[in-house]
């Protein structure tokens, strides 16, 4: 695979970051945000207090600074600054922040709560910081996919006040505005609030494709004495979508069409049909209790409720014939309902057995999840891609088309108890040990079409395991080694009717952390080896049934670095190589094929600055340029998505000391790019050249 570097697009970030080698030194590291080395962790010891420095295994960390510098809406937004990551969802969904690292989709918790059950949008207004732990993590987080965990830690209530607010404009129409409080209710701030709110209403580069998209996350904390904390937090989101975007066909953007290349604007939904409303409500209480400062209880309850009603078209169908000019399309109607109640609770010790210390962790968690979904398809008239004439797709006499239909009724119970202890043989070398039992049971009632009713019933039980050494051979050195485990319910029979065993994950990692000058340097490294198996794949004898005899394998390793050198600047540089690819399946053809969406290169380069003193004092500018190479387009790697650089500028000027002028640029370089595919009919064009100015409030 080849390597192909922009000249132009890496000058541009290494300039935006180069004028400030003089200045004085300051702080600690930052890893790839602005999180320093001795920062608390959330995501390795669910509640124990770890740093990057003392976890067996990789961690990157995104920070409030750079959701804020780099206009970072979304948890995918940020995601792009991590290497070896790749997007293999919607960039212009509100439920898009769907990626894949190491090989492998990314789990998402929030605050060590596993709540993939629904899809939530968290807009980056609520989060404090992102935390990306590489590996499997069942073991505290239960059924999860092997890729990652992607924990959002967010802003919780603060004893002083403090308040922030912002208006944006950008291209394409694009405005958001943002608000941010928090402080005491009560004196003292035993009682305290925070309340942070986005609401967007923007259009799109492509053709007929707005949103408009509303976030409101109130929280409350309150102290019961000195050694018990109450908070509840809620969210409420809605998001109205003008239809669906599913990508272009491949022939006429990667791939050749006899009619030449399409325009990345295009659309293939139609503006007759009525917008999408998708809303989610979430709400949490969680309760700690220090008995001592050796020993911790703490426990979490939340609700989330999701509704959607859906109505668009979309034009997966292929091609109406050999001309390769009209794409055949569908309508699809979907509407959804689901709960989902999540409940975890941990007892966090330390205690020693003689020379040796142990912080021990157990718990047990337990979620219920319901949902409803009814979808309905019909045919729609053609598009004519390279002289398309709309408002011809209204609901045809055919729909819906009664074979076509389906309708599902989810039940969902899963169950887990698990232990974790970190144990101090000595000050250098520090093992990890952890266990999961979990439990899955499932009832799934469908029709399709016409057909008669199908009741599914599926109950399945798995052990998870975690180990790892950490060894520091002089002081804010590390050397680690990790064997970390996942599983994953699959849904679906034999052709005897017997479910499957649980789809597996299996990670090996060596790698070492280093934290130098003072904490102004920080190194990263690591090597990886990353088994999915008993995955799921299609009987060859009956195609309606599944056999679990897949297994897809990730092998690489990733290199990063970030550095304060001096005051005010701040560098990060990361490279990932990842080679992905199925080993075992019932389709020979597909052996050795690589995994789809993910580049077997990927480079970050990032660079801040801000002048502190002087006549320019309150300039603050900064860049990115980041590499994202070859990938697979299909299951059957029938195609190829080539790789691309994109670069990105932002700069902003205190005009006070509380107020700040913003402007960015995404894309300086208006890259035609493509940041992902499913199939021959959806590839995603990236955004061309994008800006945005802002103004932003501190009070």
């Amino acid at each position: 695979m080849t390597l192909r570097i922009s000249g132009t697009a890496l000058a541009i970030c290494l300039l935006s970051a180069a004028p400030a080698w003089a200045q004085s030194a300051e702080g600690d590291s930052a890893s790839v945000g602005d999180e320093k080395a001795n920062d608390e962790i959330l995501v390795f010891g669910r509640l124990a207090k770890d740093t990057t420095l003392t976890i067996p295994q990789s961690i990157d960390v995104l920070g409030s600074e750079l959701l804020q510098s780099t206009g970072s809406e979304t948890v995918g937004d940020a995601l792009r600054f991590v290497p070896g990551a790749s997007r293999d969802g919607s960039t212009l969904d509100a439920f898009g922040d769907t990626y894949l690292i190491r090989g492998f989709q990314a789990n998402q918790t929030v605050n060590g709560i596993n709540t993939n059950a629904l899809r939530q949008a968290r807009d980056s207004i609520a989060i404090e910081r992102i935390e990306v732990l590489k590996g499997p993590a069942s073991v505290l987080y239960g059924q999860l996919q092997p890729g990652a965990v992607v924990n959002i830690v967010t802003k919780q209530p603060e004893r002083d006040w403090a308040g922030a607010a912002s208006l944006g404009y950008g291209r394409f129409d694009d405005w958001r505005g943002t608000i941010d409080l928090t402080g005491p209710i009560t004196a003292g701030g035993k009682v305290r609030f925070r309340l942070t709110g986005a609401y967007d209403d923007a259009d799109s580069f492509v053709d007929f494709w707005r949103r408009k998209h509303l976030f409101i996350a109130p929280t409350i904390a309150f102290d019961i004495g000195e050694a018990t904390t109450v908070t509840i937090e809620s969210l409420y989101t809605r998001n109205k979508l003008s239809g669906f975007v599913n990508g272009l066909p491949a022939e006429g953007t990667v791939l050749p069409n006899p009619n030449g290349p399409l325009p990345r604007s295009l659309g293939h939904a139609d503006p007759t049909f009525a917008p999408s409303i998708r809303e989610n409500s979430d709400i949490s209480a969680r309760v700690e209790h220090r008995f001592s400062d050796r020993a911790t209880w703490r426990t979490a309850l939340s609700w989330t409720h999701e509704k959607t009603d859906e109505e668009g078209v979309f034009g997966l169908l292929g091609w109406e014939d050999d001309a390769k000019r009209n794409l055949m399309r569908a309508v699809l109607t979907s509407v959804s309902k689901g709960d989902s109640w999540t409940t975890h609770s941990d007892l966090a010790l330390e205690f020693d057995t003689g020379p040796i210390t142990h912080s021990l962790v157990l718990g047990g968690d337990y979620t219920w999840f319901d949902r409803h979904n009814r979808s309905d398809v019909g045919l729609a008239a053609s598009l004519d891609v390279y002289d398309p004439v709309y408002d011809l797709a209204a609901r045809p006499d055919t729909f819906p088309l009664p074979d076509f239909g389906s309708e599902t009724d989810e039940s969902t119970r899963t169950a887990g108890l698990f232990a974790q202890d970190r144990i101090s043989l000595t000050d250098q070398i520090k093992l990890v040990g952890g266990l999961r039992w979990s439990h899955y049971r499932q009832r799934t009632e469908s029709t399709q079409g016409t057909g008669p009713l199908n009741i599914n019933r599926q109950t399945q039980t798995a052990w998870t395991s975690q180990l790892g050494m950490l060894y520091t051979p002089v002081e804010n050195v590390a050397l680690f080694a990790n064997r970390t485990t996942s599983f994953l319910p699959v849904q679906g029979v034999t052709a005897d009717g017997s479910p499957l065993e649980p789809e597996t994950g299996t990670q090996y990692e060596l790698g070492a952390k280093a934290s130098l000058l003072g904490g102004r340097l920080a190194l990263n490294a690591a090597l990886f080896h990353l088994k999915r198996g008993d995955v799921a794949v299609s009987d060859r004898d009956d195609p309606s049934a599944l056999i679990a005899i897949g297994a897809q394998v990730a092998k690489g390793f990733e290199l990063s670095a970030s550095a304060r050198p001096v005051d005010g600047l701040s560098l990060y540089a990361g490279y990932a190589y990842t080679d992905a690819k199925t080993t075992e399946d019932t389709n020979v053809a597909l052996v050795g094929k690589r995994i789809r969406n993910i580049p077997q290169h990927s480079l970050v380069f990032r660079g801040d600055y801000e002048v502190r003193n002087g006549m320019l004092a309150g300039l603050a500018f900064g860049g990115s340029a980041t590499y994202t190479g070859d990938r697979s387009g299909d299951l059957e790697d029938s195609f190829e998505l080539p790789g691309y650089w994109r670069a990105d500028f932002q700069m902003s000027y205190a005009l006070t000391e509380n107020v700040k002028l913003g402007a960015s640029v995404e894309n300086l370089t208006n890259e035609r790019y493509y940041t992902h595919a499913f199939s021959l009919f959806e590839v995603w064009p990236g955004a061309p050249r994008t800006w945005r100015l802002s103004l932003s409030t501190r009070f």
